[in-house]
C-alpha cells in the first residue's frame, strides 16, 4: 500500500527570518495602545495613514540599504540560506559547549528579513560602525494586535525607527534601545522592559528567548557588524 511521504521539515529561519522585527513592532504598538491615551491620539499621532519609505534590502550592501539600480551579488534567497547555515552552526556549537561566534552585516540581516513573508518589505536594517538602525513601516492589519479592527486601525501604518548601541559584553538582559521614534514622535528608550498590555511580558522576554534559542551569551555592534558569541560552557 502506498503511503504519502511526509514533507521535509523546514529549518528555522532565525530571529529576523521568523519576523522578530515584526514582533518588536507589534510590541511597540501594544505599548503605545496601553499608554497612548485616547483612540484619536493612537490613530492620528502614533500611527500614519501612509507607509514610510523603506530602503530596498540588498545582499550586496554591507553597510545598509541598497540604492536604486544596484546589482545584487547574490540572490536574497541564496544569501539568507547562507546566513541561516551560519546561525545553525553557531547553535550546534553552543549545544556542544563550544566557544564560537558569528558576524552579521546589515546585508545578512536584510537578507533574512527579505526571505520572510512576515517581514519582507516592512523593515530594513543599516549599521554605521557601532550603531544599528532598524526602520519599520508595517500595515497594522498584518499585526496580531487585540481590538485592531474594533478600533478601526486596519488602514493605518506603524512607521518607526529604532537605534541600538551594543558595546562589548552586551547580552540579552542588558541590551538597550538608545532611541525609538514612532511616526516622528520620540518614545522612551526603556521600551524593551515595559510590560505589554494584556500579555504581561516585556519585549525583552522575547529577546532573551531568541538569544537562548541560538545559544547566544553576549554580543556587540562593531565595525559595521552585529557580532554574536557563545560562551563554550
Amino acid at each position: 500500500m502506498n503511503t504519502q511521504a511526509e514533507p521535509t521539515p523546514k529549518r528555522g529561519m532565525g530571529c529576523f527570518g521568523k519576523g522578530c522585527l515584526v514582533l518588536i513592532a507589534s510590541g511597540i504598538l501594544l505599548v503605545v495602545g496601553g499608554i497612548g491615551g485616547t483612540y484619536w491620539s493612537l490613530r492620528h499621532v502614533f500611527l500614519s495613514d501612509k507607509p514610510a519609505p523603506i530602503p530596498e534590502t540588498s545582499a550586496s550592501s554591507e553597510t545598509g540599504a541598497a540604492t536604486p539600480g544596484e546589482t545584487n551579488v547574490a540572490a536574497p534567497s541564496e544569501k539568507s540560506a547562507e546566513v541561516r547555515e551560519r546561525l545553525d552552526t553557531m547553535k550546534h556549537a553552543a549545544r556542544a559547549h563550544e566557544r564560537t561566534g558569528v558576524e552579521l552585516t546589515a546585508a545578512d540581516i536584510n537578507a533574512l528579513i527579505a526571505a520572510s513573508r512576515k517581514s519582507s518589505g516592512t523593515a530594513s536594517v543599516s549599521i554605521d560602525d557601532t550603531v544599528a538602525l532598524a526602520q519599520f513601516s508595517i500595515p497594522v492589519q498584518r499585526l496580531d494586535v487585540p481590538f485592531r479592527n474594533a478600533l478601526g486601525l486596519g488602514d493605518r501604518y506603524l512607521n518607526a525607527t529604532v537605534t541600538i548601541v551594543a558595546p562589548p559584553g552586551t547580552n540579552a538582559s542588558s541590551v538597550q534601545l538608545s532611541e525609538v521614534t514612532l511616526n516622528g514622535h520620540k518614545m522612551s528608550a526603556g521600551l524593551l522592559d515595559w510590560q505589554l498590555p494584556g500579555v504581561g511580558k516585556s519585549l525583552r522576554t522575547y529577546v532573551i528567548k531568541y538569544a537562548n534559542q541560538y545559544g547566544v551569551t553576549d554580543g556587540e555592534i562593531r565595525d559595521g557588524k552585529v557580532i554574536l558569541h557563545t560562551s563554550g560552557h
